[in-house]
């Protein structure tokens, strides 16, 4: 089972650095203001239907890298 299913961006950033904010996003990408309260889901969705930053949201997101 994916870690963060069911959580919000919100609450998936709660348990990140917060460096991870500071990565560059695609041109046009929403903004993470703009993206808090998204459902998971709802992120692999767009990356999935290549929505503009969403591949590079979920990537970040879903990356160890920034864990606290």
């Amino acid at each position: 089972m994916d870690r963060h299913a069911g959580k919000t961006v919100r609450k998936i950033l709660e348990d990140k650095k917060a460096s991870i904010k500071d990565q560059p996003l695609d041109p046009g990408s929403p903004s993470w203001d703009d993206i808090l309260d998204l459902p998971w889901e709802e992120i692999i969705d767009g990356a999935r239907k290549r929505k503009i930053g969403y591949k590079t949201i979920k990537k970040l997101l879903g990356s160890r890298e920034y864990d606290k």
